[in-house]
């Protein structure tokens, strides 16, 4: 009877692994949590919005689009940039400003700031600030999309993004002597996957814009008068006519047409301030990128 039991004993212990590692080897994989909080995110504070692009290196980077008095689109913008990392098993998130603008969220350069995640899911990543706790939803720019268990688990990426490089051109005047203006714009397109893919490789999510289509949009805001694009409700308008216009070049496959940033300028001050924010176009408007002084000779003899 002893021997039975020992007998029965060892083999329910070696049924009982062998079920809990077919288990295991079965399930699917989880994407890491450092994975699933990288992306662009939107947070809506007082009369601005706010892009935050957490970013797989450790970076990102900010932007902000204010509403002005009485929904008018006004010249203040700012943008941010720094690193950010998680801690404590994930339950914190820390964001270290390097450089940038100060603006309303109240992130000053050179400091850091520590929140608790509360929530992560395929729509917000909901956070709490360590001094106040006051709740912060971030809004995930583009919802995910889940691959069904039949397909093997994971993401499908179904889109890819499009550049437009920023636009400056003159509003149409009333008459001749009306004020000259100017609409400074960034855009960016999403563009839909013939076919969703579970991978691909790194730099061919982005593709660069036909000239066709640039001079399309170049063409329609040209057309605009001040009246026309001077308020948020305008700038919306004008937004789904260009995207009424480029859509036959992408074959039902564009999905969003997005403003990145946008002022009414009627000043070069005003432009300059615009396009400060893209260093790497200041050449193509003849402006040359800030320089750093060359150091200062020793003339101390030795």
């Amino acid at each position: 009877m002893k021997r039975f039991f020992i007998y029965f004993m060892v083999t329910f212990i070696i049924f009982s692994q062998f079920v809990f590692v077919s288990c295991k080897k079965d399930a699917p994989k989880k994407v890491p949590f450092s994975i699933r909080i990288i992306d662009d995110w939107r947070f809506n504070y007082r009369r601005s919005i706010i892009i935050m692009s957490l970013k797989a290196n450790g970076n990102w980077e900010s932007q902000v689009r204010q509403e002005g008095q009485f929904s008018k689109v006004v010249e203040k913008k700012g943008s941010q940039r720094g690193t950010w990392k998680l801690e404590k098993d994930n339950k914190y998130l820390l964001i270290s400003v390097n450089s940038g603008d100060d603006f309303e969220l109240d992130w000053k350069v050179g400091n850091e700031y520590k929140y608790k995640i509360e929530s992560l899911d395929e729509k917000n990543l909901i956070l709490l600030k360590e001094d106040s706790g006051k709740k912060i939803t971030w809004i995930r720019m583009r919802a995910k999309k889940k691959v069904k268990k039949s397909d093997g688990g994971g993401t499908l990426i179904t889109t890819r993004r499009i550049d437009v490089s920023p636009i400056i051109v003159n509003l149409k005047k009333r008459s001749p002597y009306s004020t000259d203006r100017y609409v400074c714009v960034k855009y960016h397109i999403i563009e839909k996957l013939e076919k969703p893919v579970a991978k691909i490789k790194e730099g061919s999510l982005y593709k660069p814009l036909a000239p066709d289509i640039r001079e399309k949009i170049l063409l329609y805001l040209s057309s605009l008068k001040y009246k026309e694009i001077n308020k948020f409700e305008k700038v919306k308008k004008a937004t789904k006519a260009i995207k009424n216009i480029i859509s036959p070049y992408f074959n039902g496959l564009l999905k969003e047409f997005v403003v990145d940033n946008i002022i009414i300028a009627g000043s070069k001050g005003s432009i300059e301030e615009f396009i400060i924010q893209y260093p790497e176009q200041m050449v193509r408007f003849g402006l040359k990128p800030a320089t750093k002084p060359p150091p200062a000779k020793d003339t101390k003899k030795k």
